[in-house]
């Protein structure tokens, strides 16, 4: 059984939906036959990329068993895929390319969506939005976003030492709240620093990683209320900065909110941060509860939920002695891989599980 991949957006660019790109391809090609096209350009190079994916298909698609997409955006290519070959075609769908609502993107994207032979979900919420749309539930799976197993380099305190003098943040003694992401209003950083954050105990302080949009709106909140001291906006940062931010904070904070037409489908960075041990606080809405284990890798607060979001931070009563080993039991990009693999030999009626039992 032989796969191309077609990844619309993939590193060196940075997101959640990068992210997974990177994982199925590497995990994938460890277990089975896969090919990569794919666009590190993202947006800026999406119509050329476009036209480059139907050439290839209409030269090479009946190479393949599978041609499974990234996300939903390029879903207009399946009639070509459709006159060229016999390929099973597979999407898998995040969340916003779902719900997103511009220039009759509605129209069109659900139209080709509903010809594909599967689509599988990164989350219920995601699922649910698909069914929304038409899309046959017998052509619908949930398999979530999965996360690499291996250990990071630990953060020395020279490291430390210079992140420090870097971003003039103090950060012995302190208890670290961390929020690594775009800045964008429905992460609800702004929200969260106005009514939460504000409330804490002075031995907070909250670090946020990340450039966007909010950055300014967020940064006029933290002058307003004085605390510069206690917030810090990193804006982008390196892996390595962010390995070792991941490493000395103690809890990771998500306040999402609810935006119309932006919904968060999965939240990626909650199982990367549960990968380092770091219990993850967040708001109880869309594809985040598919992210966080209740209990045992963080606590779903009620949105806005202002008390609720203090206690947990305060009081949180997560084990951090087995959060890690619960979130890659669960999240594991090998493990995760071989379900795709299963459902595609469903699709096929060719096997590849021999490979890895």
């Amino acid at each position: 059984m032989k796969l191309l991949f077609i990844a619309r957006t993939y590193p060196p660019l940075v997101g959640g939906m990068e992210r997974f790109a990177y994982n199925f391809y590497n995990s994938y090609k460890k277990l089975g036959d896969i090919d990569l096209l794919s666009n590190p350009g993202g947006t800026k190079t999406l119509i050329p990329f476009f036209f480059k994916a139907v050439y290839f298909l209409i030269k090479n698609s009946k190479n393949y068993d599978v041609t499974h997409f990234s996300d939903a955006i390029l879903s207009p290519i399946i009639p070509v895929i459709r006159v060229f070959s016999k390929a099973k075609i597979s999407f898998t769908v995040h969340g916003l390319d779902v719900v997103y609502s511009r220039y009759g993107y509605q129209f069109l994207i659900p139209f080709f969506l509903r010809k594909a032979d599967k689509i599988f979900a990164v989350s219920h919420y995601t699922l649910e939005q698909c069914k929304r749309l038409g899309i046959s539930s017998k052509n619908l799976a949930v398999i979530p976003n999965c996360i690499n197993t291996e250990k990071y380099p630990p953060c020395s305190q020279l490291e430390i030492d210079k992140f420090e003098k870097k971003f003039n943040a103090k950060l012995n003694g302190k208890k670290i709240l961390l929020t690594v992401g775009r800045l964008i209003k429905r992460k609800g950083h702004a929200w969260f620093i106005a009514n939460v954050f504000c409330e804490l105990p002075e031995n907070y302080i909250y670090v946020i990683a990340g450039f966007g949009p909010e950055y300014e709106h967020i940064k006029n909140i933290v002058q307003e209320l004085n605390l510069d001291n206690r917030v810090h906006l990193l804006g982008h940062i390196s892996d390595e900065e962010k390995n070792c931010l991941y490493q000395i904070s103690n809890i990771f904070i998500m306040p999402n909110m609810s935006v119309v037409n932006d919904q968060e489908g999965f939240g990626i960075v909650a199982i990367e941060a549960g990968s380092y041990g770091l219990p993850v606080i967040a708001s109880d809405i869309e594809g985040i509860r598919d992210a966080i284990i209740e209990g045992s890798t963080g606590h779903l607060i009620k949105e806005k939920d202002v008390q609720a979001f203090t206690k947990a931070i305060m009081f949180h009563n997560i084990d951090t002695s087995t959060l890690r080993n619960r979130v890659l039991s669960n999240f594991d990009c090998t493990e995760i891989t071989k379900r795709y693999i299963r459902e595609f030999e469903s699709l096929t009626g060719k096997n590849l599980t021999s490979t890895f039992g």
